[in-house]
């Protein structure tokens, strides 16, 4: 364990250290910040587009820093914005067309990850970079949710899906990609924590969206955004999750934020809720008591779900901690899942609506190619 109690030592080597990383940090928390000769505006570009920050940066900086940048990374910084509001604009009309839709053939969809934290938490929805717009379903609401979309002209994308192989599946029409998810996580270690019929209850309004636009309130916001980066650090990690958990625990009054951690401590997810604010405020200051933290990081160390919270997990260590939480039926049904997928899937991988379904089950195990091939992930989206 690090010097901080509840962040642990495997995620110290995300903290902020480079050149790069303090300008970074500087330039998003309002601090003054000038562009140095020692920074590579190659470097700069590739940091924010990794991250997701391009929209924000562009918007937070201060004129005096801006005026410093080169005329590269300005040109640069602009056209992210510009393309992030396009981009909106075009998620805004397709929810502005199937939400109402949806909402009359009685499937219930609460809206995910980017879309209300940016409407909730920043000054402009368009700051928050979303390269998707994630929804949120009752199982029994995804194949009509899915006839929907693919009636308004979306293309399912091709990869395996099941009740614990791959719970969510992507359409998209044009530039805009819809993930459906039936589980507010695509993992099982996670899978208990938010039941989609508590989130509905809770739900609160995205009015900017129209009547028929919600999503979870925000203590479940909150608790999502955490274990959804915790589940990504060991192979990816954006701070554009990150500054998200900073922008609610910062608007937050501190009995809110206690009682949200005393919830996690029930869920036992409060490990990974405290690893991410602490994250959060060495990247960008986010207040909390200290003392508060460090008793829960100290009652909470053993919790199962903290085995997310290293840098580095393979292939098999994440398959073994998804065997580690499920039943002995549920590890039956998903090897099952894995192996045996729908038919459906096996048709369109491999583009063949006539050849004997069995013989496309071997060639899969083969590991052969299909014509529509589109690797799937155990992990959740990117979002």
């Amino acid at each position: 364990m690090s010097t901080n109690s509840m962040l642990p030592d495997a995620l110290v080597p995300l903290l902020p250290t480079t050149p790069v990383d303090v300008f970074l940090q500087h330039a998003l928390t309002g601090q003054p910040v000038a562009w140095e000769d020692g920074l590579s505006v190659a470097e700069i570009m590739a940091v924010l587009q990794s991250h997701r920050l391009g929209p924000l940066l562009c918007a937070q900086l201060l004129p005096e820093t801006w005026a410093t940048l080169p005329g590269e990374l300005q040109t640069w910084l602009k056209a992210s914005a510009r393309g992030q509001v396009v981009l909106d604009l075009q998620q805004t009309l397709a929810l502005q067309e199937l939400l109402p839709l949806a909402q009359a053939r009685g499937i219930r969809v609460l809206l995910l990850k980017g879309v209300p934290v940016g409407y909730r938490y920043y000054a402009e929805p368009h700051h928050r970079v979303k390269t998707d717009v994630d929804l949120l379903v009752g199982p029994a609401d995804v194949s009509g949710l899915v006839a929907l979309l693919e009636a308004l002209g979306y293309t399912r994308s091709v990869g395996i899906t099941g009740q614990l192989v791959n719970r969510q599946t992507t359409l998209a029409r044009g530039d805009v990609a819809l993930d459906v998810h039936w589980s507010a996580a695509n993992t099982a270690l996670f899978a208990h924590v938010l039941p989609f019929e508590t989130m509905w209850r809770e739900r609160l309004p995205i009015s900017e969206l129209g009547a028929a636009a919600c999503a979870p309130a925000d203590e479940d916001l909150f608790l999502h955004a955490c274990f959804h980066l915790a589940l990504h650090i060991s192979y990816e990690f954006a701070l554009v999750w990150l500054y998200d958990i900073h922008l609610m625990a910062t608007r937050w009054p501190p009995e809110a934020l206690e009682r949200c951690l005393l919830r996690a401590r029930q869920l036992q997810i409060a490990r990974v809720c405290l690893a991410c604010l602490a994250l959060s405020r060495a990247w960008f200051g986010t207040p909390y008591a200290d003392d508060f933290c460090a008793e829960l990081a100290r009652q909470s160390a053993d919790e199962p779900s903290a085995q997310v919270l290293v840098r580095h997990l393979s292939r098999w260590q994440r398959f073994r901690l998804e065997l580690q939480a499920l039943s002995w039926g549920e590890r039956v049904r998903l090897l099952r899942e894995m192996v045996l997928p729908p038919a459906d899937y096996l048709r369109r991988r491999y583009s063949d609506t006539t050849t004997w379904l069995p013989w496309l089950h071997v060639k899969r195990w083969l590991g052969q190619p299909g014509k529509a091939d589109v690797p799937s992930s155990g992990a959740e989206g990117q979002r």
